[in-house]
């Protein structure tokens, strides 16, 4: 394949905007254990983000953008560039090998160290579905495995993300061929799934967040990863002023997409109050407003004059985003733990000291956890995988030589350029 030779494989800025998000998300789970002030006092007054805290779950459709738009960014250079479309076999063991070891070992975990040594389970039956529909990720599927599981709260998000990557090749395939129509197909697929559930189903509980209800996110980030790919090249064929153009455009961008997601934030919060049937109901009419904001804040760090993009792409948050996924799945049940065997409910909730000591301690442990399954179980399994389609591949592209037909790939996972930009996904 032809590469730009100086084509930007790596989006150093999105792996702090993967870290900003994941960071928004936990808070939101630990402070609905501590109810800690969510707030600061500079120079005297009190500055408040208690929307943000309030409304943190949101940030989940911004994880699940940002993967639309990271996972179809080589089909997108396959567009603009030429070149083989990524290979659908080593895109599923990439994602195999990247999700199921930590996600398994959260799975086991919560069930034999919290769930049958707490007797948390009522009937063997109950327990076997509950562990069945999270091994086969279709526990968004029944009540129980979603809406009070006993193994891990937050793992429905995991199943969401396996459902579309089951379906990211076909989509791909598609809107390489057919982009608007293919498009525009996922945004009316998810406009008219969320809207039958807001005028049509009583009770949104099982419905909000199913996967055809993020089809139109989904769209918006791989349509993302087209405009970021064109706009990469074009400014590589120009120079001088019209880059620093972009540059400035970009910050402006960014700017006012943080302005349109705090907006909805705080339109949210607002609904929010009202009670829990109306905080689903604004999810749904609030979702595609909070993907034109975070789809905005995307391009606007993609491109960043480099001074500012190294605020997100620096060394901090590139290590916590390498270490995001496992700390996203451990937060929650690590604070819920915490708080019903070492902190009392009434306690806590009336001592600032121990609400900000139980903070940290989630934070911490997190950490620890989340590090240390990262750098002994998630990545070396990903590196021998990696090691492993390597070899393959080599060995297809010498057999293609010497018949004359050989292949190449652009999938990101296997582009050491691209590293950085695949762990943000």
């Amino acid at each position: 394949m032809q590469k730009n030779a100086g084509a930007k494989q790596e989006i150093s800025g999105l792996h702090g905007f993967r870290a900003i998000l994941c960071l928004i998300v936990a808070n939101y789970h630990i402070w609905q254990q501590s109810w800690l002030p969510q707030g600061f006092r500079l120079f005297g007054r009190w500055i408040s983000y208690d929307y943000i805290t309030r409304t943190g779950y949101m940030m989940v459709d911004g994880l699940i953008l940002l993967s639309g738009f990271l996972l179809f960014l080589p089909h997108a250079r396959c567009m603009f560039e030429g070149g083989t479309a990524p290979r659908t076999d080593h895109f599923y063991i990439k994602r195999l090998a990247r999700i199921v070891p930590s996600y398994l070992l959260a799975v086991l975990a919560a069930l034999f160290f919290i769930a049958l040594p707490q007797h948390l389970y009522y009937s063997p039956k109950v327990m076997w579905k509950d562990l069945i529909s999270h091994l086969t990720f279709s526990q968004t599927f029944f009540y129980q495995p979603y809406q009070a599981t006993h193994l891990n709260g937050v793992l429905w998000t995991v199943c969401i993300e396996m459902q579309l990557y089951l379906l990211l090749p076909v989509l791909a395939f598609c809107a390489r061929k057919k982009p608007g129509l293919t498009f525009g197909g996922m945004a009316v697929i998810g406009w008219l799934y969320r809207a039958f559930v807001y005028y049509r189903i009583p009770d949104t509980a099982m419905y909000i967040n199913q996967m055809p209800a993020f089809l139109d996110v989904y769209a918006m980030g791989m349509l993302g990863a087209m405009l970021y790919t064109w706009l990469s090249k074009w400014m590589q064929e120009n120079s001088g002023w019209k880059k620093g153009l972009v540059h400035g455009l970009a910050t402006a961008l960014l700017i006012i997409g943080v302005m349109l997601v705090s907006s909805v934030l705080k339109a949210q919060a607002k609904i929010a109050s009202v009670g829990l049937d109306a905080l689903r109901l604004g999810q749904l009419s609030n979702r595609l407003s909070l993907a034109v904001g975070l789809m905005a804040c995307i391009l606007g760090i993609a491109f960043l004059p480099r001074a500012l993009e190294w605020l997100f792409g620096n060394r901090l948050m590139r290590f916590f985003a390498e270490i995001s996924f496992n700390f996203y799945i451990w937060h929650q049940i690590l604070a819920v733990q915490f708080m019903k065997h070492w902190f009392g409910f009434d306690t806590l909730h009336n001592t600032p000291g121990l609400q900000k000591a139980f903070t940290l301690l989630c934070y911490a442990v997190s950490l620890v956890i989340a590090t240390a399954v990262t750098y002994a179980i998630e990545k070396p399994i990903a590196n021998k995988v990696n090691q492993w389609l390597k070899q393959r591949e080599r060995k297809n592209d010498h057999e293609g030589s010497e018949t004359g037909n050989t292949e190449q790939t652009t999938d990101s996972l296997l582009l050491p350029a691209e590293g950085g930009g695949e762990s943000a996904d």
